[in-house]
């Protein structure tokens, strides 16, 4: 009797361990889902066009042999692959691409977006389309375009390194040496353009081969060369960025300027490193409210030619970085745009007043509006060069 239970009370014991070890088998990861990357195409970039009621996409695929050698030069130019597809909305022109694929396209590496000027107006659209795509990112960059999108994604790199070394994906190393406007990734795109009265500047990569040439050849390269206006969602222009000189001055993540000071025989060249401004009103009671504007730079000087004295120096450059901001207002002034976010302001910062005169109108800033700019200059050093007496 005795060892009849014990042969009972043994089964059942291998039987509750052969459950257990079933369900700690089913509670393993594996790797039931792998995909091997020889079947799967990464698109990196996609450019979005809209033509005679048709969304025309173009994507970029880049050599991933390519990404992995970037630290060094290579001995060959790095390929890259352009595919496009037509369709009566974004992902319908994206399924229609994969029609002419080998492999499964792929968007979960998907970096940068880049609108053409054509499709703008169907900004709202666009976006709601590539973000409908499970794989699609908040973070990727968006730039608008005017011209041919594939002139954008055929440009020469240097040194032959990775089509990733460049301002289509990199745009971090350019702004730091040169201030305009930041490129947006695509949540601030979407932040920005929901945000009520906020006028959304979207900055425009282009083309361009004035500046480099390489075995006797000019080489195409990338350019930020202006911005393209949206109030909320309606786009509202192109404006070149030598037409809003003032803007990089009110950038919140403004990174460094070279600027003149003085003239003719006696000149010198100042870094800007540092600006901020404030806003200020003067009465809200006013059915127009009237804007005072203080900006502070911070900057020293890298460059002299003849002599100068400080003051010299820090009147000359306030004076023309007030000029560059009155000579920004004025084109938005001639085009209907609020470049300096007055609107949104009074939004943010005068809700009653903004309530009472703005609230339903298509509150555009005017000649006014803007009485009062003046600009700070603190000049911390002078670097190696003496200025003259009187400083």
């Amino acid at each position: 009797m005795n060892r009849q239970r014990k042969g009972v009370k043994a089964s059942w014991w291998r039987l509750s361990l052969a459950a257990a070890f079933g369900v700690a088998c089913l509670l393993l990861t594996g790797c039931w889902d792998e995909v091997n990357l020889q079947d799967v195409s990464y698109i990196s970039a996609m450019g979005v066009d809209y033509e005679d009621g048709h969304y025309t996409i173009y994507t970029q695929m880049i050599n991933f042999a390519a990404v992995a050698k970037t630290e060094s030069p290579q001995s060959q130019a790095q390929k890259t692959w352009i595919g496009k597809g037509q369709g009566d909305s974004v992902l319908l022109a994206f399924f229609n691409l994969s029609r002419g694929g080998y492999t499964t396209l792929n968007l979960e590496h998907l970096k940068t977006i880049v609108v053409h000027e054509r499709a703008l107006g169907k900004i709202s659209d666009v976006l709601d389309g590539l973000n409908r795509h499970r794989a699609s990112r908040y973070t990727s960059l968006l730039y608008g375009t005017n011209e041919p999108i594939e002139h954008i994604f055929t440009t020469e790199n240097f040194f032959d390194q990775s089509p990733l070394n460049s301002i289509l994906y990199m745009p971090g190393p350019h702004d730091v040496q040169y201030t305009f406007t930041k490129p947006l990734k695509m949540q601030n795109a979407v932040q920005l353009l929901r945000e009520p009265s906020m006028t959304t500047l979207l900055p425009a990569l282009n083309t361009t081969e004035a500046f480099w040439r390489h075995d006797n050849k000019k080489m195409n390269t990338q350019l930020i060369d202006g911005v393209f206006v949206f109030k909320n969602f309606n786009y509202q222009g192109f404006v070149l960025e030598k037409e809003l000189p003032g803007v990089r001055w009110l950038d919140e993540s403004f990174d460094k300027v070279f600027t003149k000071a003085g003239g003719g025989e006696n000149e010198a060249s100042i870094s800007i490193t540092h600006s901020s401004y404030r806003l200020h009103i003067d009465s809200s009671s006013s059915e127009h409210a009237v804007f005072r504007l203080r900006v502070q730079l911070t900057g020293h000087v890298v460059e002299l030619d003849g002599e100068m004295t400080e003051r010299e120096i820090v009147d000359s450059i306030e004076k023309r970085v007030r000029n560059e901001i009155e000579s920004t207002y004025r084109v938005g002034l001639q085009r209907g745009m609020d470049v300096f976010h007055l609107e949104h302001y009074l939004y943010r910062h005068h809700h009653g007043y903004w309530k009472r005169h703005v609230k339903g109108q298509e509150w555009k800033p005017r000649q006014d509006d803007l009485k009062d700019i003046q600009v700070k200059l603190n000049l911390t050093d002078t670097g190696k060069f003496d200025l003259s007496s009187g400083t």
